[in-house]
């Protein structure tokens, strides 16, 4: 889908010589460990699947893991004070969440795809009440945004349209807001350029190529959508309800898939046996934009590594300022995981020598 975007509406960011820009133009951020939740085999914290993570207005940590379907609550030393929530049908049992947010009001939201509803605990961690709620989609990973008067999603609208868009669930649980479509951008034509395609007699398989571009997208709490094209370059798009439209575009140097990256996702794709799959799509370059995420302040982080080992966050104002950098070391996390910006405080899942996931607490250092 192509996207007309008006001449006056547009700002353009580059770097200067298209390496990383210097402390002197962008401020070099870093984020800081502050506590870290995860250890031993058994008991609350052990965890295999992390699916939300939220810290409330006392400091405590909710932790979702899916596998078990209960979120653990940790104090802010991280010592575990109860655990509330677990499979089931009734009142306060989930099936199958997706996530945890807590609302302006201080009530945790939980969204249940398996039980068609969401369901909400009081800030001690006590069951308060349901809403029946007819998801469109399954999200695999809730993300939604928090204003005081709801929560800004993306999936349709009950009993009124299927079409995919940005909704506001008011959390007077009085109705569902239809906000803005979700804006498309990049080629179709490069999707499956990205895709092995298997075809048979009976069927058509599809599987995404490893390290090839596509689209990312993001939404705010405006209901603008934040878009990167499948081109693999820094680009961005911001396209407002309206369609105004902000550029972004950012020079840097591509990083290059090294060899023991490719054996290793070729290795693990013919683990259970041949596939037959054309190994030599894989691209040379990894694309420049790995994952956007929108901040409490209704900033854009945009991911992406660094050529040394590490992570780099760009964070974005909505008028398209790139505000600073943010540097992330010493630890992996997967692109996939929940990434939740609070303030100066980040929470996301990290792993370790074993690929067993943890949580870590970070804030933002801004140096001297």
């Amino acid at each position: 889908m192509k996207i007309a975007v008006p001449a006056l509406l547009v700002l353009l960011v580059a770097s200067a010589c298209g390496g990383e820009r210097g402390a002197s133009e962008v401020p070099q951020w870093a984020l800081r460990e502050t506590l870290r939740i995860g250890e031993g085999d058994e008991g609350p914290t052990s965890f295999s699947w992390v699916k939300g993570i939220e810290e409330g207005a006392d400091g405590r940590i909710y932790i979702y893991e899916h596998s078990t379907q209960d979120i653990r609550i940790f104090d802010r030393t991280g010592a575990h004070v109860r655990t509330i929530g677990r499979k089931g049908r009734g009142p306060g049992e989930l099936a199958n969440a997706e996530g945890i947010v807590f609302a302006a009001d201080g009530t945790l939201w939980v969204r249940d795809a398996g039980n068609s509803r969401f369901t909400l605990f009081d800030d001690d961690g006590n069951y308060r009440d349901s809403w029946t709620m007819q998801y469109c989609w399954s999200q695999g990973t809730w993300a939604p945004l928090v204003k005081p008067e709801g929560i800004v999603d993306y999936d349709c609208v009950p009993g009124v349209s299927r079409a995919y868009r940005i909704v506001g669930y008011r959390t007077d649980k009085s109705g569902v807001d239809s906000i803005a479509m979700y804006a498309e951008c990049g080629d179709p034509a490069l999707n499956e350029s990205a895709t092995w395609i298997t075809r048979s007699e009976r069927s058509t398989s599809y599987r995404q190529i490893p390290y090839a571009p596509r689209v990312v997208r993001s939404f705010d709490a405006t209901g603008a959508t934040w878009c990167a094209p499948n081109t693999g370059r820094y680009e961005l798009l911001r396209i407002g309800v309206g369609g105004d439209t902000v550029r972004v575009a950012l020079d840097f140097p591509p990083l290059p898939v090294t060899a023991a990256e490719r054996d290793s996702v070729i290795q693990t794709i013919e683990s259970r046996g041949p596939t037959g799959l054309d190994f030599s799509r894989i691209p040379a370059n990894k694309p420049a934009i790995l994952r956007m995420t929108v901040d409490d302040q209704n900033r854009l982080w945009v991911r992406r590594d660094k050529a040394e080992g590490g992570i780099l966050f760009d964070i974005i104002r909505p008028d398209g300022t790139h505000e600073a950098t943010v540097s992330l070391d010493g630890v992996r996390t997967t692109t996939r995981s929940p990434f939740v910006v609070r303030g100066d405080v980040v929470l996301l899942v990290v792993v370790d020598e074993d690929d067993v996931p943890q949580v870590g607490r970070f804030v933002i250092d801004r140096g001297t």
